[in-house]
């Protein structure tokens, strides 16, 4: 509550909270977020109320992690569209193991989307997104890197959005115009054999078609972690001309993200037409009143990030998140 409730008294105007399953047997972190129960939507709704009544838009990400989590954790195998293990979590994990997704097992996948979403809408969430990036299931459907399927599913690019598409639209179908629907993509996997910006040209269309209303770009799977939250050797917005490749694709609004860490870089890509929303991840935690001090001209009191990605708690093994510069998020 604390994390986004400051957030939202800092000034951001619209805020996604993180990943949430959608199914209970994926359950990738400790006290990871969860859509997958009517009884989950109560205190969702408490957080959602506290946002809007300081003037911010709730939305929410939805997720399945597939091959991209612990098979020791989560005591079963992994499911994915094609049984390729996923070059880094296999490694750390020595009862890894994954399947290729059934025809019956999609259609519940599906289902655990649709619902979630109805679940979110229900909360008070006024933005629904669908996490199709940084290599979770629904990006293993889209990218030939991950997806090796002969059926309706694997093959064509029309074939491995199919999944993705039919979400949207069910997600359309079961909200109407209640919320806006958001898709999540990885403009570019950086990795051999996956999904490049030119790939969209047709995906962006179909998505629109199905139901979008909001296209978030961003990058990497977790073969490429660098690209998913971008170190310092990669310099300020490494993943705007990517946006911008996206955006030309688009009829729906574009959000650009990645390394933008002050108010005047996010001004910079508005001016320049790259994006029309822009999402501002370690730059908030490291102070969530960015936004406000800045529209007041209180520059020199900002906390910057330091993209020291302390707070990407997944990637270094702490069971939570840090920040090294804002003190209400300090390691004990």
């Amino acid at each position: 509550m604390d994390f986004y409730v400051n957030m939202a008294e800092g000034g951001c105007g619209l805020i996604f909270t993180g990943c949430a399953v959608v199914m209970g047997d994926d359950l990738a972190f400790d006290r990871v977020m969860r859509l997958d129960m009517d009884d989950q939507i109560p205190s969702l709704k408490k957080l959602f109320v506290a946002l809007k009544k300081r003037g911010t838009v709730p939305a929410i990400q939805l997720v399945h992690y597939g091959r991209q989590t612990s098979s020791s954790l989560l005591g079963h195998v992994l499911l994915a569209p094609s049984a390729i293990p996923c070059p880094v979590m296999s490694t750390y994990d020595p009862k890894y193991e994954v399947r290729e997704m059934t025809l019956e097992d999609i259609q519940t996948m599906r289902e655990a989307f649709i619902a979630a979403a109805q679940r979110a809408v229900t909360a008070g969430a006024e933005v629904v997104e669908i996490h199709g990036a940084h290599g979770y299931l629904l990006n293993q459907f889209l990218s030939p890197y991950s997806n090796k399927r002969t059926d309706m599913y694997g093959g064509s690019v029309e074939n491995r959005a199919r999944l993705l598409v039919e979400i949207v639209q069910g997600v359309r179908q079961q909200i109407g115009k209640t919320a806006a629907i958001s898709v999540r993509v990885s403009g570019d996997e950086f990795v051999e054999g996956g999904m490049r910006p030119p790939d969209f040209k047709e995906i962006v269309p179909m998505l629109e078609a199905a139901g979008m209303d909001l296209l978030n770009v961003s990058a990497g799977v977790y073969a490429s972690m660098d690209r998913i939250t971008p170190p310092m050797s990669l310099g300020d917005m490494p993943h705007v001309s990517i946006t911008q490749q996206l955006k030309a694709f688009a009829h729906v609004p574009v959000c650009a993200v990645g390394s933008i860490f002050s108010i005047e870089m996010a001004e910079s890509i508005l001016a320049r037409g790259i994006a029309d929303v822009i999402a501002m991840g370690r730059a908030q935690t490291a102070d969530p009143a960015i936004v406000k001090k800045s529209f007041e001209g209180h520059l020199s009191d900002i906390n910057s990030c330091t993209q020291c990605n302390s707070c990407t708690f997944w990637t270094t093994g702490d069971p939570e998140m840090y920040c090294t510069v804002n003190p209400d998020y300090k390691k004990p």
